[in-house]
């Protein structure tokens, strides 16, 4: 039972465990409802309370609570704890909140809520353990034919199952097969936006993986990127280009010097499905075609500030990401990659490091086939050209390392392009 009375709601940031004693919740519930009625108004708060404390998604609760508190005359908590309720998909609260404060609902207050019902079908299955991503995404497909639906479901998933490599995070090592990471139920970014991909391609969800800069904690607004630290992901949902960082949605790095850094869980719905205009403020790709935006921000714009991006700043002139993501999805994905790479490199001169590593993969792909053509070749030649004429920029041992591989490959190539005649 609920009371729909014309008041109202906006924001809650976290989804948390439902309680597992939901026989309390529903005496403590139905009591509340029965003092409300009988005009015990302060009892039944008290009762509302707790059915929040025992349940913090109990939606009707939390409505009913909001109403009371309007009736009291206190309209900034009424509007406050009806934002929670619109975060769990609460319709109709969302509509008092509009008709009867006038009160403008954003982006993630319509988009990025996840519905009651999707929280309650995930907690009752969340212990099943799935072989690997294929039976995974066969069971979330059967449950909702909604794409919003099947990713927050992956969503919540990922949060109940997966957890952060800390190991890795501190200590350093390649990033592991998707397969293997499913498996062990661990990951970074790399891992985790690697699920999201394959995910999207099994459930024909249109989506690009996204490499580039995040500002992790103490960092300096002087700082220089000299390589991609990040990785997320862009899905294509209702006509429009939305951005999911399933790594940064379930986990969160701790360093608050009480303790060593260490990662701990945490379901943040900001970073899932989010609009372009928001995730620029800490997701800054790469390429800028995956900012998804009109104008993109140069660079200087994110690293200025700590916090957020300088919007005093210029932005770069109009791009048609819209053609050029068309252009991109075209190629092969070899050819993209290193488009990207080229557009990375000029958005970012102090990052040599990404743009040497896939030109340096790009012609030894070229080089290990026997059958590669003329074309070929020469794209391979070009390649290594332009790694030794930058290969000193770079800051990482490693790479600069490669100088004599690069060298004895143009070589060989130019050994084979004397031989070739096609």
């Amino acid at each position: 039972m609920r009371y729909y009375f014309a008041f109202i709601i906006s924001i809650s940031i976290l989804i948390e465990l439902k309680a597992q004693n939901s026989n309390e919740i529903n005496v403590l519930y139905k009591n509340a409802l029965t003092l409300y009625e009988k005009r015990q108004t302060f009892k039944a708060i008290a009762e509302f309370e707790k059915v929040i404390r025992l349940d913090s998604n109990h939606v009707d609760a939390l409505y009913n609570l909001a109403v009371i508190n309007y009736q009291l005359g206190d309209q900034p908590t009424a509007i406050r704890l009806l934002r929670r309720c619109v975060k769990l998909n609460d319709k109709a609260a969302a509509k008092l909140l509009k008709e009867t404060f006038k009160q403008k609902l954003s982006y993630a207050d319509t988009m990025q809520n996840i519905d009651v019902r999707i929280i309650d079908m995930v907690i009752k299955s969340k212990d099943i353990r799935f072989l690997d991503l294929n039976e995974l995404t066969s069971k979330i497909l059967s449950i909702s034919p909604d794409r919003k639906e099947q990713l927050q479901i992956l969503l919540l998933w990922s949060y109940y199952n997966m957890k952060a490599d800390s190991n890795r995070f501190f200590n350093g090592g390649p990033p592991l097969p998707t397969k293997e990471a499913f498996t062990q139920r661990i990951g970074l970014c790399d891992e985790f936006s690697n699920i999201i991909s394959e995910f999207c391609d099994i459930a024909n969800i249109p989506n690009f993986k996204v490499s580039g800069y995040v500002k992790y904690p103490n960092f300096d607004p002087t700082q220089k990127f000299s390589e991609a630290n990040h990785a997320w992901n862009a899905v294509y949902l209702d006509s429009n280009w939305l951005l999911c960082d399933l790594f940064w949605s379930t986990t969160a790095l701790v360093v608050d010097g009480s303790s060593k850094p260490h990662f701990i869980k945490r379901l943040e719905t900001d970073y899932f499905l989010g609009h372009p205009n928001a995730f620029i403020n800490d997701h800054l790709p790469s390429d800028p075609v995956y900012q998804f935006l009109d104008n993109p921000i140069e660079i200087n714009a994110f690293t200025k500030s700590i916090n957020g991006i300088d919007t005093t700043m210029k932005r770069m002139n109009y791009l048609n990401y819209q053609d050029s993501i068309k252009l991109l999805s075209q190629l092969k994905p070899e050819d993209r990659s290193l488009r990207i790479a080229t557009h990375s490199y000029k958005f970012n001169k102090d990052n040599s490091n990404d743009f040497i590593i896939e030109n340096f993969n790009y012609s030894v792909d070229i080089l290990n086939k026997k059958s590669s053509t003329k074309l070929e070749l020469k794209q391979a030649k070009s390649c290594l050209t332009t790694i030794l004429s930058i290969i000193h920029t770079s800051n990482d041992e490693n790479i600069r390392s490669l100088e004599g591989n690069c060298k004895d490959g143009l070589i060989i190539i130019n050994n084979r392009l004397a031989s070739t005649t096609k």
